[in-house]
Formats: structure tokens, sequence, C-alpha cells
């Protein structure tokens, strides 16, 4: 899966809680491109192009929980 070009961007914030209808994700079994940005933003107050098939809402899990954000 490649990066979308779609102008939005997106960015991670740990959460401790996950919503009920969040799609849930492992980071294993994202592609290279979306393991590579969940790496660079995971913690971080920054934001890289919309990624692959996460979607504001859904959780990657990879240190932590991680809730995609995206505008």
């Amino acid at each position: 899966m490649s990066l979308r070009d779609t102008g939005r961007r997106v960015r991670l914030r740990r959460t401790g809680r996950i919503p009920s209808d969040a799609g849930v994700r492992h980071y294993d079994e994202l592609s290279d491109d979306e393991q590579g940005v969940v790496r660079e933003l995971a913690g971080e107050p920054w934001t890289a192009p919309e990624i692959g098939e996460l979607d504001d809402g859904d959780v990657v899990k990879f240190t932590d929980y991680y809730l995609i954000r995206s505008r």
C-alpha cells in the first residue's frame, strides 16, 4: 500500500481507550510505507500525509495504542 495523495494529514495520538467502532490494526499488519509513518509519528507532535487504509478514528497497536487523527 502506498501513501495516498489526498491532501489530508494524519497525526498519531497515544490512547488508553479504544472506541468500540474503531478499526484496530497491529503494526506488523501494516505495509512498509504505513509502518514507516507510524514509527515516525508515534509519540511525536508531527503530521504526515494520509497513509494507506488507515482512516480517522482507527487505532494502531505499536509500542502503545495510537489513535489516527486525520484532517
